[in-house]
């Protein structure tokens, strides 16, 4: 899979281990996200309705790390919004998780009682 922009490179390299988690975490912190919803943010109204998949493990808030990551998943989640990844675990409730270009080979899952410790990192 070619990689598209720091984060993922970052990526890349957290999973064989030669990054610490630490590294990631910031580098997710400060980098742009795209956030794929179920319906059309409308500035002071309706809020986006991000896409959720569930696991064994819990509940986890799909996120991308590039809009051509996002894949079929337009299909249920047409919409997308970018925020940064300090703002996407910042507005995760209690109880959610997060998963980073799921069904790709390139994803990260962080269940729900690792994104708590993971905020308090950033």
């Amino acid at each position: 899979m070619d990689l598209l922009n720091q984060l993922e490179l970052v990526l890349a390299h957290a999973r064989t281990g030669s990054l610490t988690m630490d590294d990631l975490l910031k580098e997710l912190a400060d980098s742009d996200l795209v956030v794929p919803s179920r319906t059309a943010p409308v500035a002071g109204g309706t809020p986006f309705r991000p896409l959720l998949l569930v696991k064994d493990q819990g509940t986890l808030m799909a996120c991308f790390t590039d809009r051509s990551r996002v894949g079929d998943f337009t299909s249920v989640a047409p919409h997308l919004v970018v925020m940064t990844g300090r703002d996407v675990l910042s507005a995760l409730p209690a109880g959610m998780g997060l998963v980073i270009n799921p069904g790709t080979s390139l994803n990260l899952e962080i269940f729900p009682d690792g994104t708590v410790p993971a905020h308090s990192r950033l």
